[in-house]
């Protein structure tokens, strides 16, 4: 299974103090300065990691000035999760850390879970999440 369904990946400098330990992660804007930061439950999804973000010399992720490549919203990505169940056609929201979960409150609509349905164990495993129908305020 592809990744990621064609989108070209875009740059962006993270907040201070954010780091992208892989693939999957949901970020948002910062709100200032033109920086993303990790996704929070009531952020708008901007896109979703394409890997981890940068490194210094010493191969530990940089806290300041940090870039990260992500995919826009748009399509079916594949999301890291919560420790949940999923059944096929179940509305994801946006979590803390960038994760994605099956309840909503008041967090923020990432998509649809189109899989087979699956119990996730452990946080931070990729389930496929259709984005288009992703909140945009």
């Amino acid at each position: 299974m592809v990744a990621f369904t064609g989108n070209d990946t875009r740059n962006a400098t993270l907040k201070d103090a954010n780091t992208v330990s892989g693939v999957g992660i949901l970020l948002a804007k910062d709100g200032t300065a033109n920086k993303v930061q990790l996704g929070a439950a009531t952020d708008v999804p901007l896109g979703i990691s394409a890997g981890e973000s940068s490194r210094d010399a010493d191969q530990v992720l940089e806290t300041t000035g940090a870039t990260v490549s992500f995919f826009p919203m748009g399509g079916v990505q594949m999301v890291a999760a919560l420790a949940e169940t999923y059944t096929t056609g179940q509305l994801v929201y946006l979590k803390g850390a960038g994760r994605v979960g099956g309840t909503a409150g008041s967090d923020k609509l990432v998509g649809v879970y189109v899989g087979e349905g699956e119990v996730i164990g452990t946080a931070g495993l990729l389930i496929p999440v259709n984005t288009t129908q992703c909140a945009t305020a």
